[in-house]
């Protein structure tokens, strides 16, 4: 994966030198500054605005010329976010977050009828154009090199890509700007959103949508990608013992609470489904380390 994004031009960490032998790789070193440290770090967000608008930048590069990098080797493009891949991540979700982390029991009638209610958004997405997907372009997989690039501000360099496969243009996007472990504005996050379709190539933008379009399909993506975050992190916490995570399961309910609201579309879900993100938001709130 790393040469296909490097001939796309995307700051990915150099590789010195490979010894398969030894399975070892010796790489650049990229720090250890996160853009979530420099964003909770910054007085206002406007001073972490143009970090967004290079990522974005870097976004499309993966999106549009990684995907013409690929070749038949390429594995991403033997896989893919179809119904079946995302209703896998809903149910990893029901499994660690609600039931192992949460111990809320759901009966098998309440269980089909919310995955019944998540469907109709699946399959909407997986119906969406192709193109190569990060999978986890996030503020904790973007490293930020301070001086790293003279003039022209920091370097950043993607962390994480192994993953990778073919997915819609809304996944990479929706993990950036309705981010877990950041929570930026709602007018940064129009903002962004105007940059990204400005950026697009008219390809990227044609997957899209007109603007009423991007914006619902951006939250529908929103909506399946938090819900598989909040599995993760129960995930984490229950069964790797890595509370730290926990923390991050608050903001993320708060992001879907307010897609919820912008959407009467989603409230029949949202009846179902935020009382139990409720008790995992207090239950969660409650047991995070400070």
């Amino acid at each position: 994966m790393h040469r296909y994004l490097r001939k796309a031009g995307v700051p990915v960490p150099e590789i010195y030198l490979s010894v398969p032998e030894a399975k070892r790789l010796f790489l650049e070193d990229a720090g250890d500054t996160m853009l979530e440290g420099v964003v909770h770090s910054a007085r206002t967000t406007e001073e972490v605005l143009p970090l967004y608008g290079r990522c974005i930048e870097i976004l499309v590069r993966i999106q549009w010329d990684g995907t013409k990098a690929l070749d038949g080797d390429a594995i991403p493009s033997r896989l893919a976010f179809d119904v079946g891949k995302f209703a896998e991540e809903i149910d990893f979700f029901f499994e660690n977050a609600v039931r192992k982390y949460g111990g809320i029991a759901l009966s098998e009638t309440e269980e089909r009828a919310l995955e019944d209610l998540f469907l109709p958004f699946l399959s909407e997405l997986a119906g969406l154009p192709r193109i190569l997907a990060h999978r986890d372009y996030h503020s904790r997989n973007i490293m930020v090199i301070p001086g790293g690039e003279g003039g022209a501000g920091p370097a950043l360099r993607v962390l994480d890509f192994q993953d990778a496969r073919m997915g819609n243009v809304f996944y990479d996007l929706c993990s950036l700007l309705r981010d877990s472990y950041v929570t930026l504005p709602e007018k940064a996050v129009d903002e962004l959103v105007y940059a990204y379709r400005d950026a697009a190539p008219a390809g990227l933008r044609r997957m899209g949508g007109d603007q009423t379009t991007f914006a619902y399909r951006l939250d529908v993506s929103a909506l399946q990608r938090n819900v598989k975050a909040i599995g993760t992190f129960g995930n984490q916490s229950h069964n790797l013992g890595k509370t730290f995570y926990l923390r991050f399961i608050p903001p993320t309910v708060a992001h879907l609470c307010s897609n919820f609201d912008r959407n009467p579309r989603m409230k029949p879900l949202a009846r179902k489904l935020l009382p139990i993100l409720s008790d995992l938001a207090e239950k969660a709130a409650s047991e995070a380390p400070s």
